[in-house]
């Protein structure tokens, strides 16, 4: 500043100090391995989000797994505790002397009441199914109300070498057996509906057979019998 000054006085004007330029260019600040493992660094950091979120997503999978086995699991342990009951409730029945009190009111056979037979479920021309009167009679040949479990098959015998099976029919909730008795009237018997599966085949001669098997509970017995049908065969097109 001050030889600036005394210049000026002078009448000089003080030279600036220029400093030659190259002519090469400044090149960027280099980061070297820094900027490498930044970048490592980075990509673990995304690379682990991404681990955390795919982790946290088979672990609720697995719960959720844990939770549908321990259900099944205690579905299928029920069931075998039901029919472990069942099975020696009814062993133990089996096992009562042949003159007990029981046998004087248990059915000995089953019959095809009255009525029995093609039946139209749906209005349109044709059978659609049958309705099976059943009747447990006792050593009288009286009707008895006991519960059971009755399966029914409908057959078509056409081949009898090969019978074909049109359809089955288990009733065995004891509930649903009460309601389906009928005791008015003078009569006595179960009622049960077997409508044709959808679509399926029917004999062209109209003969069907049906098979029924009754197990008592009371007693464990089983009483079966069989018996053939006409049904009225739906109109087919005419061609």
């Amino acid at each position: 500043m001050r030889v600036h000054s005394r210049a000026r006085q002078f009448g000089h004007t003080p030279r600036r100090r220029v400093i030659p330029c190259s002519g090469k260019s400044i090149a960027p600040p280099r980061f070297g391995p820094y900027a490498v493992l930044l970048g490592i660094a980075l990509a673990a950091c995304i690379t682990g989000c991404d681990g955390q979120r795919d982790r946290a997503n088979v672990l609720q999978q697995n719960r959720e797994l844990r939770d549908e086995i321990g259900l099944l699991t205690k579905r299928l342990n029920d069931c075998n505790s039901d029919s472990l009951a069942c099975r020696q409730q009814i062993e133990s029945l089996q096992t009562f002397p042949p003159n007990r009190p029981a046998d004087l009111f248990a059915p000995t056979r089953i019959e095809f009441a009255s009525l029995s037979g093609g039946t139209d479920f749906d209005g349109e021309p044709g059978d659609d199914g049958l309705t099976l009167y059943l009747r447990p009679l006792d050593i009288d040949g009286e009707s008895v109300k006991v519960p059971g479990k009755i399966t029914i098959q409908l057959l078509d015998n056409t081949d009898l070498s090969v019978p074909r099976l049109i359809g089955t029919y288990i009733m065995e909730d004891p509930d649903r057996l009460r309601k389906s008795w009928f005791g008015h009237f003078g009569t006595k018997h179960y009622t049960l509906k077997c409508p044709f599966p959808k679509n399926v085949v029917l004999p062209e001669s109209g003969r069907v057979s049906v098979a029924v098997q009754f197990v008592d509970y009371l007693t464990g017995k089983t009483l079966t019998n069989s018996k053939d049908f006409d049904v009225s065969l739906p109109q087919r097109p005419a061609n």
